[in-house]
């Protein structure tokens, strides 16, 4: 079995090479799809620095779910996991962890979760570990996923409904030592938190899917 990555990018041009780098360097990995979702930063031609890397550009900002909709048609494995743009720390030996138990079919989905990175991004995810936007499955499981009734950033949280309606297997996996950028950071305090606030909306709209 192999496996197909995507990561979906919105203005990450100063952080996404380093999560391209790692991947690149996972031997479990054997494509990697960047979705930017209507970047302004140069997103796309960042990614384009790193060999290898597949990039779809998309001309506006469609959200995180609808990027994904759009890798997926670029999917060529039987493995895909989806990987933030955003994130530090994270190392090759993470992208395996996610990936083995979907590969050894231990489950039909993994999780990751962060452990011991930023501060912030653990206690999200010690509230709220469902989450995650790192996660693995089955590419002929995903396909049946209702992509038209979800928006933005509401896609983990109704992948987690969807895979409880259809009785998957769910495994999670700690991630020690990786963090996110928070939006506040990206942004400045205030923008940040109107972001955020806008994430969390989509995110409960997700749930309620």
């Amino acid at each position: 079995m192999k496996v197909s990555v995507i990561v979906p990018a919105h203005n990450e041009a100063p952080r996404i090479n380093h999560v391209l780098n790692t991947l690149t360097k996972s031997k479990k990995v054997n494509q990697v799809i960047v979705v930017d979702d209507g970047s302004r930063d140069g997103t796309t031609a960042a990614a384009k620095r790193i060999p290898g890397v597949l990039v779809m550009s998309l001309p506006d900002n469609l959200g995180k779910t609808s990027a994904i909709y759009m890798g997926l048609a670029c999917v060529k494995h039987e493995c895909v996991l989806f990987i933030d743009a955003d994130l530090v720390g994270l190392e090759a030996s993470h992208i395996d962890s996610i990936v083995n138990p979907v590969l050894k079919k231990d489950c039909h989905m993994s999780v990751g979760i962060f452990k011991g990175g930023k501060v912030g991004t653990d206690f999200a995810q010690i509230i709220a570990p469902g989450l995650s936007g790192q996660r693995a499955v089955l590419s002929k499981k995903i396909k049946n996923f209702p992509f038209d009734e979800v928006t933005g950033y509401g896609f983990e949280t109704a992948l987690n409904n969807f895979a409880e309606t259809e009785n998957w297997k769910v495994k999670k996996i700690d991630l020690f030592g990786v963090g996110q950028v928070t939006k506040e950071k990206k942004h400045g305090y205030i923008v940040g938190i109107i972001k955020r606030l806008r994430m969390y909306w989509e995110v409960i709209k997700g749930w309620l899917s």
